[in-house]
């Protein structure tokens, strides 16, 4: 049942968060901030990557932790922190910061 759950929340609460953070860091923190915050993503994401990219010939269970994290958090959250990312800049830049 928690297997469940995990495939239903996990993605949701997912883009929630992130897209918090890259608004966030885009409207008061400012570009530098959100470049930093998109950039640790992706060497979180690439990380994952290589993980699955090593599982071997018969060690394809050691691969669903990885593909999990990869599919259901760490990639929705940094499409979401683009997408907060350009709604935060786009604010500051009309409000005149």
């Amino acid at each position: 049942m928690t297997d469940i759950a995990t495939f239903a929340y996990l993605p949701l609460a997912a883009l929630v968060l992130g897209t918090l953070a890259g608004f966030v860091a885009a409207r008061w923190l400012g570009l530098r901030a959100l470049l930093w915050l998109i950039g640790l993503t992706s060497v979180v994401a690439l990380v994952l990557i290589v993980m699955l990219a090593g599982v071997g010939t018969g060690e394809e269970e050691q691969a669903f932790g990885p593909f999990v994290w990869l599919t259901g958090g760490v990639l929705p959250i940094l499409f979401a922190e683009i997408m907060g990312g350009v709604v935060g800049r786009s604010l500051a830049v009309r409000s005149g910061q």
